[in-house]
Parts: structure tokens; C-alpha cells; sequence
């Protein structure tokens, strides 16, 4: 399971934050995530609120956000969107090219925003 290694990531960066701005409790912390990142919304949850209990962030809220995946033509430059991994191979709407497309929105992982106090 990734995301306890995940979790522990964010949180490691939680405290940093908290330590540079002289604060000392975590309220929210707002993660966005590529629908292609391998991160399964659920599991993160619960890691991060295994990883909080018995401290100063205890009850602290993880917001997630799924970003969608975006494609760009190998053929067209053309950038379109898709739903999961087969995606991948939908063919482009502009020229119809159907391999080689890259990914240009969809990996992230990216901790976006924190409320503090």
C-alpha cells in the first residue's frame, strides 16, 4: 500500500510548512491528484487519518481532488480529455489518431493548499 508512504510524504511537508510559518496545528490539507497517479482516494484517507491519531493534527480533514486526464495528439497537437486508463488509446477527436498520445494533465500528486493556525 503506497499511500501510507504517500501520507507520511504529505505530512512531512505539513510539518515543515507549520514549522516555517510558526504555527502549530494543521486544520485542512487539500490534495489534487491525476486520475492516472496510481492514488486510490480511499486508502490515502484513511492513512492519513491513522497517521494523525494521538497528535496535535488529530481530526485534521483531507480534501481530495481528482484531476482528469488530459492527452495531447502525437499527430494533431490537439488536446483532449478522457475517463481511466483506457483513455490512453481513444483515438483523437480532431484527426482521429488513436497511439502515441501524450499525457499532459493526470500523474500529479500535488499538495495544494494548507489551512493552518
Amino acid at each position: 500500500m503506497h499511500e501510507m508512504a504517500v501520507a507520511q510524504s504529505l505530512l512531512d511537508m505539513v510539518e515543515e510548512e507549520i514549522a516555517r510559518q510558526g504555527c502549530r496545528r494543521l486544520d485542512v490539507a487539500y490534495v489534487e491528484y491525476g486520475a492516472l497517479s496510481g492514488i486510490v482516494p480511499e486508502s490515502l484517507q484513511f492513512c492519513f487519518e491513522v497517521m494523525i491519531r494521538g497528535t496535535s493534527h488529530e481530526g485534521a480533514r483531507l480534501e481530495m481532488l481528482c484531476l482528469p486526464m488530459r492527452l495531447r495528439c502525437s499527430s494533431c497537437g490537439n488536446v483532449f480529455g478522457g475517463e481511466g486508463q483506457e483513455a490512453l488509446w481513444q483515438a483523437c477527436p480532431g484527426c482521429g489518431e488513436q497511439f502515441g498520445h501524450a499525457v499532459v494533465l493526470g500523474k500529479e500528486l500535488i499538495l495544494s493548499r494548507l489551512q493552518i493556525r
